[in-house]
């Protein structure tokens, strides 16, 4: 564990359309047996000795884009591009987070506190679903009339 990590143990998962892609051989860059995963809440069991934002016992959101903090894009807070170890990391280039207990790396800027009255199945949609939703309706043409365009 290096020192901006955290490790979660995981009270809550879901399954991604990326892991069915892998999972069909259409990301043949992940390694077989690799632990997939990037959506999860948990609870931090322990953290790497430069990590301020969380503690043991914290309940988190585990974001699927890690974020080194400190490359020229995340410091634009782009971190999909991170050049410092970070992006789409986990279940992709590390073990993921479908398991008891997984490595989060960079930990404070890859990792949400979670209020007590937010159920581990509500914050589920926050760590890639509603997120990705969002890019692809602040990116795309979500104009009424546009195939696959929702009516707000």
């Amino acid at each position: 564990m290096n020192p901006t990590d955290a490790i979660i143990r995981v009270d809550a998962v879901t399954i991604c359309g990326t892991d069915l892609h892998i999972l069909s051989g259409d990301v043949p860059e992940v390694q077989a047996g690799r632990v997939l995963g990037h959506e999860a809440v948990g609870t931090v069991t322990e953290v790497g000795a430069a990590v301020s934002t969380v503690r043991p016992g914290d309940r988190v959101l585990a974001s699927c884009i890690s974020a080194c903090g400190r490359c020229r894009f995340c410091r634009q807070a782009r971190y999909g591009q991170c050049l410092g170890g970070g992006g789409w990391i986990l279940g992709h280039q590390i073990d993921g987070v479908q398991a008891e207990l997984a490595l989060v790396p960079f930990a404070d800027l890859s990792t949400y506190t979670l209020p007590d009255d937010v159920s581990d199945e509500a914050a589920l949609i926050l760590a890639d679903v509603l997120p990705t939703a969002y890019v692809g309706i602040d990116r795309g043409d979500g104009t009424a009339g546009h195939p696959g365009a929702t009516q707000w």
